[in-house]
């Protein structure tokens, strides 16, 4: 076979592959947005009955993000641009799943990270967030999860239901609301620069993040 043969063969596969997988995550995350605006609106509505301070919230922020904010948090959902494969040494290279069709190792990838809210709001851009979950949707719509506690979902050969999107979603929020803010021990902070001080005045600058605490930058 020619170069130019080499080339049309790895467009024909592989590249047609990639693509295929681009469309299935970008309608995995389209399907996903209105699930999250459902969600918000639903729960909005019945936390609002209990607590009025209570808010949930639906943001989109265009094709490849979206929001949703409830309790003190953020949760940003982001969908790649690019079909991933996986690692030589993943253990689903080993499988017959995937040695029976390469092209089935290559897969869309959606993050879920969580964000406490007030860094947005107040433009705390030294605040940390955390991955919680990555969801995986290959070229032929099967899917798998990575991710803290129960985001993780083993590889299925089905097609994504909504059903399972709505447990995935649910478990993001619980594990956010979970984590909580922990206080920084006292001896590593009690020491504040005037410059960080003017910091806090001007912007609240401090490093907030669900693992690290509540502490200036550059608290020792």
């Amino acid at each position: 076979m020619s170069r130019k043969g080499d080339i049309l063969h790895v467009l024909a596969t592989k590249s047609s592959n990639k693509q295929l997988v681009h469309r299935n995550a970008l309608a995995v995350f389209a399907d996903l947005k209105v699930l999250l605006r459902e969600t918000a609106t639903e729960l909005n509505s019945q936390i609002c009955a209990i607590d009025h301070s209570v808010v949930v919230e639906f943001v989109d922020r265009g094709e490849y993000e979206v929001e949703i904010r409830f309790s003190g948090d953020s949760l940003i959902f982001q969908v790649h641009s690019n079909a991933f494969a996986l690692p030589e040494k993943h253990p689903l290279r080993q499988t017959p799943y995937v040695q029976a069709d390469e092209k089935r190792a290559f897969f869309g990838l959606i993050h879920v990270y969580n964000f406490l809210s007030d860094s947005f709001k107040m433009r705390r851009m030294n605040d940390a967030g955390m991955l919680l979950s990555r969801f995986f949707v290959n070229g032929e719509g099967h899917y798998m999860a990575e991710g803290l506690g129960r985001l993780g979902m083993p590889l299925t050969e089905t097609p994504i239901t909504p059903e399972v999107m709505q447990t995935w979603v649910e478990h993001a929020m619980l594990q956010a609301m979970d984590m909580d803010l922990v206080v920084a021990p006292f001896n590593e902070i009690h020491e504040i620069s005037v410059m960080e001080l003017e910091g806090l005045r001007e912007e609240l600058r401090q490093r907030t993040s669900k693992r690290l605490g509540y502490r200036p930058t550059g608290g020792r």
